[in-house]
C-alpha cells in the first residue's frame, strides 16, 4: 500500500465513506474546494488503489472506496472520535 502523502486526501476519503461514493463536482461542494483540485486528488487516490472510478468520461466518473480506503476512512473516523 503506498501512503497517503496529502492531509486533505484522508478528508476525501472520509466524504466518500460517509456518501458512499460520489463524483468530483459532488466532493467539492460538500468540501468547499474548487472541482479541478479534488479530481486531481480522486485521481491520485484511484492510482493508488484506494478509490475506484466508474464511467469512461473525466466529467462523468464517480469514485467509490476500494477495500484499503474504507479501511483507512474507519481509522481517520476512529482517530476523530478519539
Amino acid at each position: 500500500m503506498i501512503p497517503i502523502a496529502n492531509a486533505f486526501d484522508l478528508i476525501v476519503l472520509r466524504c466518500l465513506s460517509e456518501d458512499g461514493g460520489g463524483n468530483a463536482a459532488a466532493v467539492a461542494r460538500r468540501l468547499g474546494r474548487s472541482r479541478p483540485y479534488v479530481r486531481t486528488r480522486l485521481v491520485t487516490l484511484a492510482e493508488t488503489g484506494y478509490v475506484r472510478t466508474h464511467g469512461s468520461k473525466p466529467r462523468s466518473q464517480s469514485y467509490e472506496l476500494t477495500p484499503t480506503g474504507a479501511a483507512v476512512a474507519r481509522r481517520v473516523d476512529s482517530m476523530a472520535d478519539a
